[in-house]
């Protein structure tokens, strides 16, 4: 569908106005097409995607939610931005942040993009009457991409549908990779809080705050900020969680296939592995030089091919740094000390099908040896709860149980520890299958392959097009089914918006999560509630991963 250009949008609903006697100002029946921040006035356009009625949604693209990260600022938390005079055009996404190009074979291709440093950027849909209904509550979304790729402007990501059930919708770009997760000890050294690292989160933390300060003007609710995301997204609406720097700054949690419960990095590792990305960069050499300065004159090519050379990028990004995160966040969990908001928690039924390779062929007896070697003890339970796949193919073992860590294990645990808390937690599992196809080129979707449409079970990441509300917009091959439940999934997540509460009139009845009863909604052929979901493996994933899982007493 061939779509009008932003400014012909702006032109015609200010004529509209116009014939009506409106401005397209802010007025009592909601934002209009201008609307004034705290850096300035913004001019965004109305929707007409065929969806619904003309003009009944409103985006907004391309808001600075902090200065440009550029120069001196590289490698500092985000300032906020310079006000600006007169109206700002938000009719353009900004760029997405500097990262490497993914290959045109995978599901997760994002083609060839324009990156920049200069990337601090949100885009917002809200409706134009929001305010007939009263203030809404606000979605803030933070894609996925290992913290090394993506943007939050894709397509997939658009927010006019959710909004159209009652929500303002935000999604940002941060920081990734080494621009948004180096650190190094002479960061640290010129840092008032004496730490580096992390700075991809702390973009997340500025746009949140961003978000308390312009809800309003855009008819949203400061008081409902719904935070989600999901695999890195997921991982970072986790350590929020965790992190006391953004208490306050949200009131419900969602995320989708990924925990932050295994061990990170503390800061002195990172800046060990902070030091192999300055030397790939030849910074040090001269101990008369600078090495921050240094580090901050590298053209950005030079950083991320320094990154993936040096072998920077095979750690992890986000670290226990002291400030952001002063402990690791499975302790924090389990004292209790996490910001106390309902959560809603998932995975996939299928998660390293598009992901991981399988693996090398093992034979059993080397296995056995690798299980044992890594779990100790543990690794007899490991055995017996993955029988079948050992049985099946030995050597893809090891991979399922790293990917079953990540997204199955994290989520129970993280329900788990929120329940044990005395909080409010749901969980879920999709073992629905969606259609295969490129998630994030719709001009170009269709990756072909043998097996079928539908060849890779449910897929991380298969779930953004019906979380989104998009499966009308995005991808090929859906089916009828694929929309009812894009409209159940879409439908749970605005009502937990809203409410703290995923149930609502004409929905499955999802239960609150306990450890006792141990139940999960399951969206497949039938959406129903289970009990002890994956038990067996996920409680011998408990025994070899220990501190993850050790709840309250």
């Amino acid at each position: 569908m061939q779509r009008m250009p932003p400014y012909v949008l702006v032109l015609v609903i200010a004529v509209a106005a116009a014939a009506c006697g409106g401005s397209g100002e802010p007025g009592a029946d909601g934002p209009g097409l201008i609307v004034e921040t705290a850096s300035g006035r913004v001019e965004g356009a109305a929707v007409s995607d065929g969806r619904g009625p003309a003009g009944d949604v409103l985006v907004f693209r391309g808001i600075p939610y902090a200065a440009p990260p550029v120069g001196d600022l590289r490698w500092r938390p985000p300032q906020p931005p310079s006000p600006w005079e007169g109206v700002r055009g938000a009719h353009r996404s900004g760029a997405p942040c500097w990262q490497r190009i993914s290959p045109d074979t995978s599901i997760y291709s994002r083609g060839e993009i324009e990156r920049s440093e200069d990337c601090l950027y949100l885009d917002l849909w809200t409706a134009a009457d929001a305010a007939a209904e009263g203030p809404r509550p606000v979605m803030v979304w933070f894609h996925g991409g290992s913290h090394e790729v993506g943007h939050g402007s894709s397509l997939i990501f658009d927010g006019a549908a959710l909004t159209r059930k009652g929500v303002v919708l935000v999604s940002i770009n941060y920081r990734l990779g080494s621009f948004g997760f180096l650190a190094h000890a002479g960061l640290s050294a010129e840092s008032e809080h004496g730490s580096s690292g992390n700075y991809g989160l702390l973009d997340k933390i500025a746009a949140l705050e961003w978000v308390q300060a312009n809800a309003e003007a855009f008819g949203g609710d400061p008081g409902r900020v719904l935070i989600f995301g999901q695999s890195a997204g997921s991982m970072s609406v986790c350590s929020l969680i965790a992190s006391p720097l953004a208490a306050g700054l949200f009131h419900r949690a969602v995320g989708q296939s990924a925990g932050c419960f295994t061990p990170l990095e503390t800061l002195e590792q990172a800046e060990e592995r902070g030091e192999l990305l300055a030397a790939e960069l030849g910074v040090g050499k001269d101990p008369g030089k600078d090495a921050v300065a240094e580090l901050r004159a590298a053209s950005a090519e030079d950083v991320l091919a320094a990154a993936g050379s040096s072998g920077w990028s095979a750690g992890s990004k986000t670290i226990v740094d002291g400030r952001y995160l002063p402990d690791q966040p499975a302790a924090i969990y389990a004292r209790g000390e996490h910001n106390r908001v309902p959560m809603m928690v998932g995975f996939m039924g299928d998660e390293s099908s598009a992901l991981f390779a399988p693996g090398p062929a093992l034979e059993r007896a080397e296995l056995e040896r690798q299980l044992e070697e890594n779990y100790g003890e543990a690794a007899e339970g490991l055995l017996a709860a993955y029988a079948a796949e050992a049985e099946q193919a030995p050597g893809a073992v090891p991979t399922l149980i790293a990917s079953d860590t990540i997204f199955a294990w994290g989520s129970r645990t993280w329900v788990r520890h929120a329940s044990a808390a005395g909080g409010d937690a749901f969980l879920y599992f999709i073992s629905h299958a969606p259609p295969v196809f490129r998630l994030y080129l719709p001009d170009r979707p269709d990756l072909g392959g043998d097996g079928g449409p539908r060849r890779l079970g449910a897929y991380h990441s298969g779930d953004l097009a019906y979380v989104f509300g998009n499966t009308d917009l995005v991808g090929i091959n859906w089916e009828d089914r694929d929309h009812e439940i894009a409209d159940l999934l879409s439908s749970y997540w605005t009502n937990f918006a809203r409410t703290g509460d995923p149930n609502g009139e004409g929905l499955p009845e999802w239960p609150r999560y306990e450890a006792d009863s141990d139940l999960a909604l399951v969206v497949g052929d039938e959406v129903g509630v289970q009990a002890g979901l994956w038990k067996e493996k996920l409680d011998a994933l408990d025994g070899a991963l220990g501190g993850g899982g050790q709840l309250p007493p």
